[in-house]
C-alpha cells in the first residue's frame, strides 16, 4: 500500500521532483553577448565539433583541436572562419583552454569531456556540454533583424517546435516596427527629457492601430504618424494634408 501511495515522478525526471527540475531551468539567465572578441575552444574534429564550429563562427573567435578535422572544418578554416590545431585533445589541453571564454568538450570520449570540462571549470571558464544542460545553453533563435528572439527547453524537439510556430506569426511588420521604433527613441531622446514620458509614448505608437496598417504600404507615412504622438505640431500638420481617402492614398 505504501508503495501505491508513493508520488509518481515525472517522465524524464527520474529521482527529482517537478519542482526540482523547474528550479534547474531557473538557474539559467538568459542573455545576450557580444562574442566577437571572444575565443571559443571546441575539443573534437567529427560532426558534433563541426555543428558547434558552425554556429559559433558566426559570433566568436573560433578554435577546435583534434587529431582530424571533418572536410567541412578544413574548408571553414581555408576561408578564415576559425582555426584548426592538430593535436591529441588528451594531451595537455589545459593548454589548449588558455585565453578561452567558453570551452565546447565534444569529443567521443566521454571520460575526456569529464576531464576537460573539470579543468575548465577550474580554470573559471564557461563550459557549453554537448550531452545535457550546463552553463551555457545555446538557445533555438528566430532572427528578424534587429529583432532575436531566443527559445530554451529540456526539449529540443519542444524549442524546435515553438520556433516554427512563432516564425509564422512574426510578420515582417514586427521588424520594420523595431527599426521604426528604433528611429523614434532616438529622437525622443533629444527632445523628451523625461524617461517616463518617452515611455508612455513609445507606448502609444505600439497602440496606435493605424500605424501597423501603415507598416506594409509606406514606411515613410508609418514613420510621420509615429513621430505626431510625440510632436503635436507635426501631427495637425498630417491631419491638415491627408488626403480625404486616408494616409495609404
Amino acid at each position: 500500500m505504501d508503495a501505491m501511495k508513493k508520488e509518481r515522478q515525472p517522465v524524464g525526471a527520474p529521482g527529482g521532483t517537478k519542482d526540482e527540475t523547474n528550479q534547474a531551468d531557473r538557474n539559467l539567465l538568459p542573455l545576450s553577448l557580444d562574442l566577437r572578441s571572444k575565443l571559443i575552444v571546441i575539443f573534437g574534429g567529427g560532426s558534433v565539433g563541426e555543428r558547434k564550429a558552425r554556429l559559433f563562427s558566426q559570433y566568436a573567435r573560433v578554435k577546435v583541436v583534434s587529431k582530424s578535422f571533418t572536410p567541412c572544418l578544413q574548408q571553414m578554416a581555408g576561408e578564415g572562419a576559425l582555426a584548426l590545431v592538430c593535436d591529441d585533445a588528451s594531451i595537455d589541453y589545459e593548454r589548449h583552454l588558455q585565453g578561452s571564454f567558453i570551452a565546447v568538450p565534444a569529443t567521443s570520449d566521454r571520460e575526456l569531456n569529464a576531464a576537460i570540462e573539470e579543468m575548465a571549470r577550474e580554470m573559471g571558464i564557461l563550459v557549453n556540454r554537448v550531452d545535457g544542460s550546463g552553463e551555457v545553453v545555446v538557445p533555438s533563435l528566430i532572427r528578424r533583424d534587429p529583432i532575436t528572439i531566443a527559445i530554451t527547453t529540456q526539449s529540443p524537439a519542444l524549442s524546435k517546435y515553438l520556433r516554427q510556430k512563432l516564425e509564422r506569426v512574426l510578420s515582417e511588420n514586427y521588424r520594420d516596427m523595431a527599426v521604426l521604433l528604433g528611429q523614434i527613441r532616438k529622437d525622443l531622446k533629444l527632445s523628451v527629457p523625461s524617461q517616463k514620458e518617452r515611455s508612455r509614448i513609445i507606448g502609444d505608437i505600439l497602440e496606435d492601430d493605424e500605424i501597423w496598417r501603415l507598416l506594409p504600404v509606406s514606411y515613410e507615412k508609418a514613420y510621420m504618424r509615429a513621430r505626431a504622438h510625440a510632436h503635436s505640431d507635426e501631427r495637425d500638420s498630417l491631419d491638415a494634408g491627408d488626403p480625404s481617402q486616408g494616409l495609404d492614398r
